[in-house]
This record gives C-alpha cells, sequence and structure tokens, in this order.
C-alpha cells in the first residue's frame, strides 16, 4: 500500500492559504487560452445555464462562463464535457443535444453540430478529427470532422457509451449501460470505423485512463437493480478497477472498490502524469492506488467527496472539483501535496477538468 507522504509531486514547502473568486474580463495577451485549466461545470437541469470556467495558472485567476462572456450567449443545457482537440475545443452539451467547436485561443465558436439524442463525450484522434458517444439506451458512436463541422461517419457500441480512450488506431468505448445495464468495451478500428472486437468488463464502465504501461485501467461502477417500488435493493454488483491487457487484450487483473450500498459511488477516474497512480473518488474521499496494487487503500488520501479531480502535468498539483448544489457555484480546490493552498468559485456543479498546454 502507498503511503500517503508519497501519492504527490511536493513542490514548495511553504503554502499560502487564500480564496478567490476574480475574473479577468479580457483576452489574455498572446496565448490566449491555449495554455491553463478548462474545468466544464454542468449547471441546472433545463436552465441552460452550463457553463465553462477558465483558471490562468500564470496569474492564478478564474473566469467563470467564458463561453457566454466571449460569444454573447450560453454554452448550452447540462455541460457534460470538454475536450481539447488541437486547434480547437469541443464542449458537449447533454440536454441541449450539440456540440460546440471552439477556437482554442480565442474562446470563440467555430461551428455547432446539433441532432444528437444524448451526446456524452469527445475524444480527438487527429488530423481534425474526433469521435463522440451518444445514447443512454442504444448507443453510437460519430465521427466529426472539426473543421467542416460534420458527422462523416457513425458505429453502432453497447448501452449507454460513455468515456472514450484513444490508443494507437483503436478507439475504447466505455459502455455504462446508461439507463440500462452493459459491462463491454467496444474496440473501434479508427482507420475503418469498424468494431474489432469487444471486451468485458465489469458492471457499468464509466471512465478509462492508459498507465506507463501502455494498459487500459477501467472503472466500473457496478449496478444496482431496486425492486418495483424502487424502495429496496435486491441485487447489487461491487464497483472495481479493471486491467485491460494491450498485448493480449483481455482483462487481466480487477480490484474491487467501493462499499455495498455507496449509491452510484465511485464516479471518476484519472492517472497522475507519471502514469503509475490511479486517482478515482469514493463516499469516503479521493483514494489514490499504485497501478501494482491489488486492494483498495484502507483509507482515502483526502476525506471529501469531489465531483472529480486530478493532477497538473505541469505543477503536480491536485486539482479537485465539488459540487455545492445545482443551481449554486461550485469550487475548485487546488493542492500542494495534501494541502490545500487555493479555492475558487466556479460555474454550478463542475464535473471535468482538462490540462491545457500551448503545442499540445
Amino acid at each position: 500500500m502507498l503511503k500517503k507522504p508519497s501519492i504527490f509531486i511536493l513542490l514548495s514547502v511553504t503554502f499560502t492559504i487564500m480564496t478567490s473568486c476574480e475574473k479577468e474580463n479580457s483576452t489574455p495577451e498572446d496565448r490566449g487560452y491555449l495554455n491553463g485549466v478548462i474545468i466544464s461545470c454542468e449547471g441546472t437541469f433545463n436552465s441552460n445555464n452550463g457553463s465553462i470556467s477558465w483558471y490562468d495558472t500564470d496569474s492564478a485567476k478564474i473566469i467563470n462562463n467564458l463561453f457566454e462572456m466571449v460569444n454573447g450567449r450560453p454554452a448550452g443545457d447540462v455541460i457534460q464535457s470538454f475536450s481539447a482537440a488541437g486547434d480547437y475545443g469541443v464542449i458537449v452539451a447533454n440536454n441541449s443535444q450539440k456540440i460546440e467547436i471552439i477556437n482554442l485561443r480565442t474562446f470563440e465558436s467555430a461551428g455547432t453540430i446539433t441532432g444528437f439524442s444524448y451526446p456524452r463525450n469527445f475524444v480527438y484522434s487527429g488530423n481534425g478529427e474526433g469521435w463522440l458517444s451518444n445514447g443512454s439506451m442504444n448507443g453510437k458512436v460519430y465521427r466529426i470532422d472539426l473543421s467542416e463541422g460534420t458527422v462523416t461517419d457513425s458505429v453502432e457500441v453497447g448501452f449507454g457509451p460513455e468515456q472514450l480512450l484513444i490508443s494507437g488506431h483503436y478507439l475504447y468505448v466505455a459502455n455504462s449501460g446508461g439507463f440500462t445495464v452493459d459491462n463491454t468495451i467496444s474496440v473501434i478500428d479508427t482507420r475503418t470505423a469498424e468494431i474489432t472486437g469487444t471486451i468485458i468488463a465489469g458492471d457499468g464502465p464509466v471512465a478509462m485512463v492508459p498507465d506507463v504501461n501502455n494498459n487500459i485501467w477501467v472503472l466500473c461502477k457496478g449496478k444496482i437493480v431496486y425492486d418495483e417500488t424502487w424502495t429496496e435493493i435486491i441485487e447489487e454488483t461491487d464497483s472495481r478497477l479493471v486491467r485491460i491487457n494491450q498485448d493480449s487484450g483481455e482483462v487481466d487483473r480487477e480490484v474491487i472498490i467501493g462499499t455495498t450500498g455507496d449509491y452510484f459511488n465511485p464516479g471518476w477516474l484519472s492517472i497522475n502524469p507519471a502514469g503509475n497512480i490511479l486517482y478515482f473518488g469514493e463516499i469516503g474521499g479521493l483514494y489514490a492506488m499504485g497501478i501494482e496494487e491489488t486492494v483498495q487503500p484502507a483509507e482515502p488520501v483526502i476525506a471529501q467527496k469531489f465531483s472529480a479531480a486530478a493532477i497538473d502535468p505541469r505543477s503536480g498539483n491536485l486539482y479537485a472539483l465539488k459540487i455545492t448544489d445545482y443551481t449554486s457555484p461550485g469550487m475548485l480546490h487546488i493542492y500542494e501535496g495534501e494541502n490545500e493552498v487555493v479555492t475558487f468559485e466556479t460555474g454550478i456543479a463542475p464535473g471535468g477538468l482538462v490540462f491545457l498546454s500551448e503545442g499540445f
């Protein structure tokens, strides 16, 4: 088991505690928004107030409602995710059934694609193209030409596709089940847009990360089945982390995580820049587990429940998001080691972190 002091990269022994909601109302000079941290904020369901917050790591200032500030209109209803894609960024607005393609330097909209039924996550595959997961039941992934703003292909996958991961020429699709049940990972050859395999993972796979050995770790939330009155649980399966071996294409390790009755936790997964420590959120807090460990650590690193957390690859600091409720601003917490050094207000219901660096 890893010891807590070794979990994070320690860069300083002097810490300053501060809280800030300061906003900058002009485009940063020269580099625009190509550096910093993008925070996607869901907003309030049916209120069309989903938003993007941008944290400038150089100035230690945050801009909330960035898309609306630049474009004069809201980003959409329920901002599900944000992805970097070369010179572009892609905002997925789930309840608006659209994606917004933005110029990363100016954050101006470069195009809007509508007509999706239940868009979830986007991943960039290079050469101006990427893939979008869609569907609360029967799922599809769509190939998107960002420069043209068009859908060029689609592939049927499992139920409720969520996070996507590109490895080489292959696209991995976590089929979460959506409003039903699934336990599979679809594998698609991005050159031909054809499914080349289906991997059985745990129930409810929702998130994936590659490790230092190019294996893929999948977070599986498990499933909960209620009785016909929706008052009693009649079946609950374990949450788990499973590892897909890149050479064999098969699951070769499973680690049970979470606890019975933890109500759809864990919900997110990330990995450190070195690719050897997994981070995930549980009802008891933020846990960190080395990729060679075989059991969940007994205690969380931070005993707070976050909606997402990840390590900044440049500073080594931990960024963690907390949802206050679904009508009020959320919070960004930044840690050096295990010490919280700064907090900021974000948009409503922050749920995603993307670290940008010019020239990525």
